[in-house]
C-alpha cells in the first residue's frame, strides 16, 4: 500500500512572523494557499468595506480585510476576506477575538471542500454570521448547519443589532463597476 506524501510542517512561530507574496493560511502545521482573487473579487471586497464602514461606529465594530485570524491557538489560522471585528480590536499582528461576521468572496480556484472547511472553522469559534459571495455569478450564500444556502441578504445579524446588508445592491454596484472599466 502506498503511503501519502508527507507535507512539510512549518512551526507556528515561523508562520506568524513571516510574510508571503500571496498570504497563506496555517492549518495544523501546513501552509494552505488561498484562492487567487480576480478583479471582480477585489472590487467586491472594496465595495464591502465601503458599505460596512458606515455602520462601524453605531454598532461598535471594525470592518477588516485579510487579517490572520486565530481559530486554534498555535495550530490554525485563517484569513477572512472581510470580517467584522468587535471593538476594541486586537493590537497585535493577528485577530485573536471572535469576529461577529465573516464574509468570504469566492475565487475561481476555491474548491467547495476547502471553502466549507474554512467556514466550519469560523463556526467552531463562534462566528455568528457567515456569508459567501460569488462575484462571478452574483449569488450570495449563508453558511448554516454545515451547508451553503443560496439566498439574498437584506440585513446582517450582529450582537449589536442588524445592519443593512443588501447583497442585490452590492452585486448591482459590482456590475456597474465592471461595465465602467
Amino acid at each position: 500500500m502506498a503511503s501519502m506524501p508527507t507535507l512539510p510542517l512549518v512551526p507556528v512561530e515561523e508562520y506568524l512572523t513571516s510574510t508571503y507574496e500571496h498570504d497563506m493560511e496555517f492549518v495544523d502545521g501546513v501552509l494552505v494557499p488561498r484562492g487567487m482573487p480576480t478583479i471582480a473579487h477585489s472590487l467586491l471586497q472594496k465595495l464591502l468595506l465601503f458599505w460596512l464602514a458606515q455602520f462601524e461606529d453605531e454598532h461598535h465594530f471594525e470592518a477588516l480585510q485579510e487579517v490572520r485570524t486565530q481559530i486554534i491557538e498555535k495550530a490554525r489560522y485563517r484569513i477572512p476576506d472581510v470580517m467584522l471585528c468587535p471593538r476594541p480590536i486586537p493590537t497585535g499582528r493577528i485577530c485573536d477575538v471572535v469576529p461577529w461576521a465573516v464574509i468570504e468572496v469566492l475565487s475561481p480556484d476555491d474548491t467547495l471542500a476547502e471553502t466549507r472547511d474554512r467556514f466550519l472553522d469560523y463556526k467552531q469559534i463562534g462566528v455568528g454570521s457567515l456569508v459567501l459571495l460569488d462575484p462571478e455569478k452574483y449569488i450570495s450564500y449563508e453558511f448554516q448547519d454545515g451547508s451553503f444556502i443560496a439566498r439574498p441578504f437584506k440585513t446582517l445579524s450582529l450582537p449589536e443589532g442588524a445592519v443593512a446588508f443588501d447583497t442585490d445592491a452590492l452585486f448591482s454596484q459590482l456590475k456597474q463597476k465592471i461595465r465602467a472599466s
